[in-house]
């Protein structure tokens, strides 16, 4: 399963060497927060374009903010490979799956813990990957929500296993294995990775407790 470090948990004032510590790790995702989607504010374009021209990483970005469509044409230009938008910000989400294409990056649709699963059933075949909350943005602790297995399971058996799971909130070692076991196919970690002084070392630690070999 692969591991997506966050760096919205990176610390502010150093997020280039936080990257750089991350060097040769194939992924980084980016956390993009508005204030008005989410009450967090994380960072803007400038901050993704910085990160873009020292990162050799495959980048990946979520956006949870009201005007996703706003944002897709400058993280394409910036090398952004993939992107996420939330079902909960659009009433278009083919549009916004069709303009991602468009820009030539992979289409993500994201969901919060308390959206019906079923709302992305009818865009299983066009988009790549499913990004599924499983906490609540800037609540207590973050915890994670035990009804988002059931959620993976049942976009795994829609899709067939033809669409990428990625779950993204209060995962530890233990939820590690709930939300492999329930199908998804990616996790992001945040804290987890960027409070470690070595951060490659955890992520390595997570594949190898669990027998797999980390993706370079």
């Amino acid at each position: 399963m692969k591991i997506f470090p966050s760096l919205a948990s990176a610390e502010p004032m150093n997020l280039g060497d936080s990257i750089r510590r991350l060097e040769g790790y194939p992924y980084l995702h980016l956390d993009i927060e508005d204030g008005n989607f989410v009450p967090n504010i994380t960072f803007g374009m400038k901050t993704v374009r910085a990160a873009a021209s020292i990162c050799t990483a495959g980048m990946d970005a979520h956006l949870m903010v009201t005007n996703p469509e706003d944002y897709l044409e400058e993280l394409a230009a910036a090398g952004v490979e993939a992107a996420a938008f939330h079902i909960e910000a659009t009433g278009y989400p083919m549009r916004l799956v069709n303009r991602i294409h468009q820009l030539g990056m992979k289409a993500g649709i994201a969901l919060n813990p308390c959206t019906d699963y079923q709302t992305v059933l009818p865009y299983l075949e066009q988009a790549e990957y499913i990004l599924l909350m499983s906490s609540e943005p800037d609540r207590a602790l973050e915890s994670f929500q035990e009804h988002i297995l059931d959620k993976i399971r049942q976009i795994k058996r829609a899709s067939e296993g033809r669409t990428d799971i990625v779950v993204d909130g209060g995962i530890g070692s233990d939820e590690y294995y709930k939300v492999k076991e329930a199908g998804a196919t990616g996790i992001v970690m945040g804290r987890t990775i960027f409070r470690s002084e070595h951060p490659l070392s955890v992520i390595e630690s997570f594949h190898e407790d669990k027998g797999e070999m980390i993706c370079r």
